[in-house]
């Protein structure tokens, strides 16, 4: 089997985003590795209208300095990740939106609307 080239989050995401012609997104957070010091990249794009897939590219696990990972370039493995959004709510104020994420109710109709004169 050939040896893949050493490659970065960083570099996989801008080679997806670029492949699809800057129509997808780049997301971004902390490195589990390094106090998360580093950012780690992903890519997602859109699979209907309210579900989208993730994909990064992840370090090998445990082996940290080693041939298949250098700190910031490596023989990774390519996760995919699907998602669907269940509900979509929009708010006035950030208190409102902290208090659906937090005391939501489960009998609510999802037909209400919850700000007024909303265009």
């Amino acid at each position: 089997m050939a040896r893949r080239a050493l490659l970065n989050c960083w570099f996989v995401a801008m080679w997806l985003w670029l492949e699809a012609h800057g129509r997808t997104y780049i997301w971004m957070r902390r490195a589990h590795s390094f106090f998360g010091l580093i950012p780690h990249f992903g890519h997602v794009d859109r699979t209907g209208l309210r579900s989208f897939r993730s994909i990064e590219y992840r370090p090998p696990k445990g082996r940290l300095w080693s041939q298949d990972d250098m700190g910031l370039v490596f023989h990774g493995s390519y996760v995919v990740t699907h998602f669907k959004a269940v509900s979509v709510r929009r708010w006035a104020t950030k208190e409102q939106a902290v208090a659906d994420i937090y005391f939501q109710k489960t009998n609510r109709c999802h037909c209400e609307r919850p700000l007024e004169n909303d265009h």
